[in-house]
């Protein structure tokens, strides 16, 4: 395990986005411009200067339009052009977000820059569909790819669902069906008492996602 000595998070220099149900309200929204106008606005509302970040990390699972340029392009976005902000796109199927954190933290441990940022974001409802040309193919078929429901449904290398490697791994370290429940339940009541006192807990770390709602309104 890696320790750290130097690198840390500063106390409430974080934030979340509430999650959206699937085919919800952000279903048409391009992750990536909407997680770095988030970003924008968040530090503007902590009244932080954003040109302090040296280096940013960007981690998305599912691609966007633009996901070529998406590193830099929300760096961009992030500061508002202020400052030239290198970038890495990360790209790590359910550990995008933890190898984002660790990379930061390690270079700045390893002396790289003062202030690295982490912005992950991910839109699973409509995801792309890619196509790619295959002249060698039977009538010149396309191959194609659903990015999100196809590999949620096969592993390329384990040819597993993801449901299915879950519940591989309970059975290999003796996880009951029980054990399973007991944990679910607990989270809902983790997530009820979230909610209390006008959502005092959630408030202390979520920040509001903003999106058209027309030519003028916001939501």
């Amino acid at each position: 395990m890696s320790r750290f000595s130097k690198a840390f998070i500063p106390f409430k220099g974080y934030y979340s986005s509430p999650f959206c149900r699937w085919q919800g309200s952000l279903a048409n929204e391009n992750a990536i411009i909407l997680a770095a106008k988030t970003a924008n606005r968040w530090f503007k509302q902590r009244k932080i200067d954003p040109t302090v970040i040296d280096y940013l990390y960007f981690g998305i699972t599912i691609a966007q339009h633009w996901l070529f340029y998406s590193h830099t392009w929300s760096a961009a976005m992030l500061v508002d052009g202020a400052k030239d902000i290198p970038a890495l796109m990360i790209h790590q199927a359910c550990t995008t977000s933890t190898t984002g954190m660790f990379l930061a933290a390690q270079n700045v441990e390893l002396g790289a820059y003062q202030t690295g940022y982490g912005l992950m974001t991910d839109r699973c409802s409509n995801g792309p569909h890619t196509v790619w040309p295959n002249p060698m193919g039977p009538g010149g078929e396309l191959e194609s790819e659903n990015w999100m429901m196809d590999n949620f449904n096969r592993d390329p290398w384990a040819g597993f669902k993801m449901i299915q490697t879950a519940e591989n791994v309970a059975k290999t370290i003796g996880v009951t069906k029980e054990e399973c429940d007991a944990v679910t339940l607990r989270r809902y009541q983790q997530y009820l008492d979230s909610l209390a006192n006008n959502r005092a807990f959630q408030k202390r770390y979520m920040f509001p996602c903003e999106i058209k709602m027309g030519k003028k309104g916001r939501s």
